[in-house]
């Protein structure tokens, strides 16, 4: 068998010279030993010839290697620009919903027994209108008041429309029944899977009902969040509540939370999409001293508008606050910060008549607790109406998103108290006011009956704005308002017509009930924008 080249015998690699042959004379053993050491042998010469060539092949090898890499590298690679495929697909509009309140309640019966029922009061009167497709009305088909399918049940508006095409509802009603008097209006609204309500009280002689409306055809599964002047409140069954497709839901606040002076409630449903009302009845002592619905507040923002806020006979109402259990009547305005940092917020308060003095004061709300102060709060007065009767636009500007509502109340003029004995209590009513949103174009609102309507108007924007507000049905006509700006312009309305404004983008406007005896408001709404076309990729 062949060797290979590094196994050859030792023997055949030695020196010529054998070992222990004579060192030629003149040499010195050491130079000897160097030159056997600079000389190799035949056989180690080769070998280090092999292990020199393997090293060099191997080198030409590598920079060979490189260099085809580097050629590879700079050789520019085909491009293709084309897009991936797509379909571009414009969903159809779905149809606009409102959802309207439905009768005045009360929990059980006059006689105080079956506490735990909700009982139909009387009827409201539904204005409804659209423009730009046809609308069809509905009842709600069940409700826990057991009215359902009822004229006195939620009724259901549903417009089978495109981008342009509105819709506008509202309701009021005057009642007039054991512990229940006075006059509630609310917009009818859209559904949502979040809803803010600020407003109503669970304080001696103060009921508050909750209703949550389903009119999708998908159950809803609902929780609330319910916060007050000590912060946020934990109870049993705030969370789960099961509202079926077509149905509504009533609840009684007072359930959840006694002797809140100031409540404000976050409603947060899944599945179907909700419209919730919330409705207050004040007693004081034997006396049923008003009743109101508080429509739903914007989602929190750093800026409110509250238009149209309306005192009237203010000297009789600051007498009123005089008598006992009285002392919520004066003007206020309810805040809740719902975050976790607290915030400096500014109140304003301005007067649409120039003549009319106005007033503006700034406060703290802490986190996740509910803030109420008077909105003659920056009047230093010692005697006298703060507030002089008018038409106000009041404002809430915050740091940090909050939400709010305005709470204004009035009373028949009783005159001076006179008598430490007992005082018969002044016909009364009170309203709450919801901060309105900013109108998208063209706005559609109707005015069912009730007493001395007003149309008020905000102009956040830097430009005086001629609206054109146009009759569309009853018995109103059209007509202009300048509304000025940073100002506020207002107009009565006729009851029973549906007015539409024109180019009214930017501006924020509220219908407003005010007398005595009867109080009521709620802001025009806009409907959440249509979905735009989508682009489907495989």
């Amino acid at each position: 068998m062949p060797e290979r080249e590094d196994d050859v015998p030792e023997e055949a690699v030695r020196d010529e010279a054998a070992p222990g042959d004579a060192v030629p004379e003149g040499t010195a053993p050491d130079e000897t030993a160097r030159d056997e050491f600079a000389r190799p042998a035949p056989g180690r010469a080769r070998r280090y010839a092999l292990v020199g060539a393997r090293m060099v092949a191997g080198t030409v090898g590598i920079a060979a290697a490189a260099a085809t890499i580097a050629a590879v590298g700079l050789v520019p690679w085909p491009t293709r620009d084309a897009a991936a495929p797509g379909v571009e697909v414009t969903p159809v509009p779905a149809d606009q919903l409102r959802v309207c309140a439905g009768s005045a309640l009360r929990l059980g019966d006059e006689t105080g027994e079956n506490a735990g029922t909700p009982v139909v009061i009387g009827l409201p009167s539904v204005r409804a209108d659209a423009e730009g497709g046809s609308l069809d009305s509905a009842q709600l088909p069940t409700s826990d008041a057991g009215n359902g399918g009822a004229a006195s049940s939620p009724r259901v508006l549903r417009l089978a429309s495109d981008d342009a095409a509105q819709v506008a509802g509202a309701q009021g009603q005057q009642v007039d029944a054991s512990s229940y008097l006075g006059y509630q209006a609310a917009s009818c609204a859209e559904p949502s899977g979040s809803i803010w309500l600020v407003g109503g009280a669970t304080t001696v002689g103060r009921t508050s009902i909750l209703t949550i409306a389903n009119p999708t055809e998908v159950s809803a599964q609902v929780t609330l969040e319910l916060y007050g002047e000590e912060g946020r409140i934990d109870a049993p069954g705030m969370n789960g509540i099961d509202v079926p497709a077509g149905s509504q839901r009533v609840l009684s606040l007072a359930g959840f939370a006694p002797g809140l002076a100031s409540p404000v409630v976050h409603i947060v449903a899944r599945g179907g999409q909700v419209v919730a009302y919330l409705q207050q009845s004040v007693v004081r002592g034997l006396d049923a001293t008003g009743v109101d619905l508080v429509d739903a507040a914007p989602d929190p923002a750093t800026d409110l508008a509250f238009p149209g806020v309306r005192v009237v006979d203010a000297l009789a109402t600051q007498r009123a606050m005089a008598l006992e259990d009285w002392d919520d009547v004066v003007p206020a305005v309810r805040i809740l910060n719902p975050g976790t940092t607290e915030a400096q917020v500014t109140v304003g308060v301005t007067a649409a008549d120039p003549a009319v003095e106005g007033t503006g004061f700034t406060l703290t709300a802490e986190p996740g607790v509910v803030t109420e102060v008077a909105l003659d709060s920056g009047i230093e007065a010692d005697t006298g109406v703060t507030l002089a009767d008018g038409v106000y636009t009041v404002t809430v500007t915050s740091e940090v998103p909050v939400v709010a509502g305005v709470r204004v109340s009035a009373a028949a003029d009783i005159g001076p108290i006179e008598t430490e004995g007992v005082v018969e209590a002044p016909v009364s009513d009170f309203a709450w006011y919801t901060a309105a949103p900013a109108l998208q174009g063209d706005a559609l609102v109707t005015v069912p009956p009730g007493p001395e309507p007003v149309l008020a108007v905000v102009n956040p924007g830097d430009a005086e704005v001629a609206l054109s507000v146009e009759a569309r049905g009853g018995t109103g006509a059209d007509f202009e308002l300048a509304v000025p700006a940073g100002g506020t312009a207002s107009a009565p309305l006729v009851p029973g017509t549906t007015y539409l404004l024109r180019d009214a983008a930017g501006l924020r406007a509220a219908v407003s009930y005010a007398s005595d005896e009867a109080m009521a408001a709620y802001p025009v709404l806009v409907a959440r924008p249509v979905s735009g076309s989508i682009v489907i990729r495989p």
